[in-house]
């Protein structure tokens, strides 16, 4: 393997602040690790389009018998059924009435941001990438142009790196790629950026396009280490723009944790689960094919004694092969046998053949599902005569065999959540929350309407206790008894 060339600790050039050649170095060296896994994808999502040719040669056999297809739609309800719901709620579940409320404010916001940002198909494109590739990505935006809004995007395989390393807790910076314009470039990086340099092209290869706009790749780059975001263009000689990170989030990165599946040990490069059981693909395929093929060449025969000579009914045999039953008229005594009107040509070493070959295919799928952890219950079949513990038991190991594929899914979604809460609490204005949340908060008005309320209120009670505490006193003083004579006078009561 080539020696990499060495890089800076920092993705900044020391000696020339705005030279791109560091960043560039650091993505096309990235980019580098991941083109085997790129070219995987490639194969994987060619084969699954069900694509003729591959180089030159047929990559897909049979698609009446599409095994892959068939237990990948097994797979996408089996790990992802509806779209994440946010929940908000104190750390420990601290009970306080202006806690509470504040959470339920800002999970109402949540729910609607990502309902409005259709968080849903981002979801079940990072699913498909993670059944099809080992990974799927997401990447979150915040857009005030025309009012705060969160975007959550789905990322094509190309369309995102990050340093290569052994764990996510250890990269050091993340990157996502925009495909824009010329005049997208120019209003958003001035026309001194050098962005007329960058490398623009009409392919839709990579972008997916079909409008023939000419457009160049522009890397969005989040430096942990750095503390810096980059914009860099292959062709530019110098940074498009460097900036202070304008989201304060506690990840530093504005996307999630990439959904992974099986990843090469000590990287993050994932191993696609095709990989394992492409073999077994390859031949059933094959088998089918070849199933067919007799079947196809099977047709009823059968010799009737009549005129003409044995090359003229071969001959006649021959040119209506299409036929499902033909009667091929022979001459008698070309015949030997019991003397039926009808020798009917054998079949039963076709039978046989293809009673075997779908044998050994049903076998190959039996090792299909095993590798794939597809149970018969999540297939929807099951065998009468097996008991209902057995049943079980394989439900359970089907759940078992993609339970990590969910728990990567449920990841994945709390990290938007997070990222989106973040946001919508850094940036959002209070008005803009109570829209959003459809929660009513009383205004200044209001509450000093209630305070002079509870005023008035209070006034009335304590007038209301002085009436009857004067009351008390005069009923006591109109039931003192009588003063005897020659007895001395109470004190504080006046004499008669």
């Amino acid at each position: 393997m080539d020696a990499l060339p060495q890089t800076a600790d920092t993705l900044e050039n020391p000696d020339d602040k705005v030279s791109s050649d560091v960043l560039l170095t650091a993505i096309a060296q990235a980019a580098k690790e991941f083109q085997p896994w790129y070219d995987q994808c490639e194969h994987i999502d060619k084969i699954f389009s069900l694509s003729r040719s591959i180089g030159g040669v047929a990559a897909y056999k049979d698609p009446d018998f599409d095994l892959f297809w068939s237990s990948t739609e097994i797979l996408k309800p089996a790990i992802y059924a509806r779209p994440p719901s946010p929940v908000v709620s104190t750390r420990f579940s601290i009970r306080d009435p202006f806690l509470d409320q504040v959470s339920e404010m800002l999970e109402r916001a949540l729910a609607t941001a990502l309902d409005k940002t259709c968080v849903d198909a981002v979801m079940k494109g990072v699913r498909d990438d993670l059944i099809l590739t080992g990974r799927g990505v997401s990447w979150i935006r915040f857009e005030d142009d025309d009012g705060n809004r969160v975007v959550v995007e789905h990322l094509e395989p190309r369309d995102f790196l990050h340093e290569p390393a052994r764990k996510w807790a250890e990269v050091g910076w993340v990157a996502r790629c925009a495909w824009m314009t010329k005049a997208e470039m120019r209003d958003r990086f001035g026309s001194d950026s050098g962005y007329a340099d960058a490398a623009f092209t009409s392919s839709n290869d990579q972008r997916g396009m079909t409008d023939g706009s000419e457009k160049a790749p522009v890397w969005e780059v989040w430096s942990r280490v750095d503390d810096r975001v980059y914009w860099v263009a292959e062709g530019v000689s110098t940074i498009l723009d460097s900036q202070e990170p304008f989201l304060a989030l506690d990840s530093f990165f504005p996307c999630p944790k990439p959904a992974y599946a099986t990843l090469k040990r000590k990287t993050l490069i994932p191993v696609p689960d095709y990989n394992r059981y492409s073999s077994t693909l390859d031949q059933i395929n094959d088998l089918t094919a070849r199933i067919y093929g007799l079947l196809d060449q099977v047709r009823v025969r059968g010799l009737i004694p009549a005129g003409g000579d044995v090359g003229s009914a071969v001959q006649t045999l021959l040119d209506e092969a299409d036929d499902d039953m033909m009667l091929i008229p022979v001459p008698a005594s070309s015949l030997v046998g019991s003397g039926d009107m009808v020798s009917w040509l054998p079949l039963d070493m076709f039978a046989n053949t293809v009673t075997g070959l779908i044998q050994a295919r049903q076998q190959l799928i039996s090792d299909f599902y095993e590798l794939s952890g597809i149970s018969d219950i999540m297939r929807g079949a099951s065998d009468a005569q097996e008991t209902l513990g057995a049943q079980q038991l394989k439900s359970q190991y089907g759940s078992v065999r993609v339970r990590e594929k969910v728990d990567a899914l449920v990841d994945h979604a709390q990290g938007i959540c997070a990222i989106a809460g973040e946001i919508i609490c850094a940036n959002f204005s209070g008005e803009e929350l109570l829209q959003m949340s459809l929660t009513k908060m009383p205004t200044d008005a209001d509450i000093k309407k209630q305070i002079t309320l509870v005023q008035k209120q209070e006034r009335e009670v304590v007038e209301h206790l002085n009436g009857q505490l004067q009351a008390i006193q005069q009923q006591a003083t109109m039931q003192l008894p009588p003063p005897q004579p020659g007895a001395p006078q109470p004190q504080g009561v006046p004499a008669q």
